[in-house]
């Protein structure tokens, strides 16, 4: 990728118009600036600019990678401004001017690494180059980024807040080089998602499915897990959006949500369970006895279970087993007669395959908002775009094979 250094003077050229005003902007000389573009053009292949003589004006897919570059620098001047709150001095503003991608990228192996020298080897750097370089971006924030502990140094509230601002600017300047290549024809893009239960299941193979049909270079990665993990890999852009279960009113002011489907549990056990003799269903209260695989504590999946019963005026069942996976709840279910209340989405396979059965019908109260999750300042890229229209279809087509 082309240096944060180059691409800062592309990205200040392009806002100016010409060389004189980005020097005066960056604090450099002309010829300094003239290089930084010329090595750009060259490490990219293409001309980012047309000279003329009124200046330089951007081409189309100059103003596409400075719009990105223009983002990362904002989030290293948020990163500067939070540091000043922090109690770094004014001087602490400089930091996006003269911050480089070895500085960034070495506190982000740092903060995911346990040494140095484990965070070194990740990004390929001496131990001693990775030292240095964390040491100078302690200078630029002009306030420590580390504590000692009895274990080692790690990252300080500062250092951590300096860790997620340089690891969003650094997504935002490799969304800048995908989307440049995407343009020019030469490398797919790289689109991650974060799975809650059931999103992982259905919506989202589905919808990978249909993006792959319709543009095959692009690159997916799928990682699952809880709520408070997959929000913290999204604050630091790790996932570029997570699909499941949404938190509605008590959604973080930092996300916003988009509702896909409305979902209804069922209760659901193996097929046999004496709870389908006579081929009736379940009511709450004939399913109450039976030990339950439950939702795992602090989820809408937790509240909405709690409140089944309680509604009904019924105690809580007895509650052996709480799982977030689907796969572990469907092999208990598939072992014993215990019963777990479930999206159908989520057991729809075993159910058809003649395993699995719903005991009850869709539980009233039971209703949950299923759907995207993104950081409120995010932009997507074209990738994603296309990703999160396959997600709205494929959740189209899972609503309409409910019905």
């Amino acid at each position: 990728m082309v240096p944060l250094r180059a691409l800062r003077a592309v990205a200040s050229v392009a806002a100016t118009g010409g060389v004189s005003g980005a020097a005066r902007a960056l604090h450099q000389s002309p010829s300094s600036v003239t290089r930084a573009v010329q090595r750009a053009e060259a490490m990219l292949g293409i001309t980012l600019f047309e000279r003329g003589a009124l200046g330089m004006t951007a081409t189309p897919a100059c103003q596409m990678l400075s719009m990105r570059v223009a983002r990362a620098l904002d989030e290293l001047q948020a990163a500067a401004s939070g540091l000043c709150l922090r109690g770094a001095p004014a001087s602490a503003a400089a930091l996006p001017r003269l911050a480089s991608d070895t500085l960034l990228q070495a506190i982000v192996a740092r903060a995911n690494h346990a040494t140095e020298s484990a965070a070194a080897a990740h990004i390929g750097m001496s131990q001693p180059a990775l030292h240095q370089a964390l040491r100078r971006l302690e200078h630029l924030a002009r306030v420590p980024l580390f504590e000692r502990t009895r274990v080692g140094s790690r990252l300080n509230e500062s250092g951590r807040w300096m860790h997620q601002q340089a690891q969003l600017a650094l997504a935002e300047i490799r969304i800048g080089h995908e989307e440049l290549a995407r343009w020019l024809g030469r490398g797919g893009p790289r689109v991650v998602i974060g799975t809650l239960p059931m999103a992982g299941d259905v919506l989202v193979p589905h919808a990978v499915a249909l993006a792959l049909g319709a543009a095959s270079t692009i690159d997916f990665t799928v990682k699952d897990g809880t709520y408070e993990s997959l929000t913290q890999m999204l604050r630091t852009a790790e996932i570029d959006f997570m699909v499941g279960p949404l938190r509605g009113a008590a959604l973080a002011p930092d996300l916003v949500e988009e509702v896909l489907l409305i979902d209804r549990f069922v209760a659901v056990a193996r097929a046999g369970h004496p709870l389908l003799a006579g081929g009736r269903r379940a009511s709450l209260k004939r399913l109450a006895p039976y030990a339950w695989v439950g939702p795992l504590p602090g989820t809408p999946a937790q509240a909405v279970f709690d409140r089944l019963f309680s509604n009904a005026g019924l105690a809580a069942p007895r509650v052996i087993l709480r799982a977030h996976s689907t796969a572990v709840v469907r092999s208990v279910l598939l072992a014993s007669d215990h019963v777990a209340l479930i999206s159908p989405l989520q057991v729809r396979a075993e159910v058809q395959a003649g395993l699995l059965a719903h005991v009850s019908a869709p539980l009233a109260g039971s209703e949950r908002a299923i759907g995207i999750t993104q950081r409120r300042d995010a932009l997507a890229s074209s990738a994603c775009r296309e990703t999160l229209a396959a997600l709205r279809q494929a959740a189209i087509n899972a609503t309409l094979s409910k019905q």
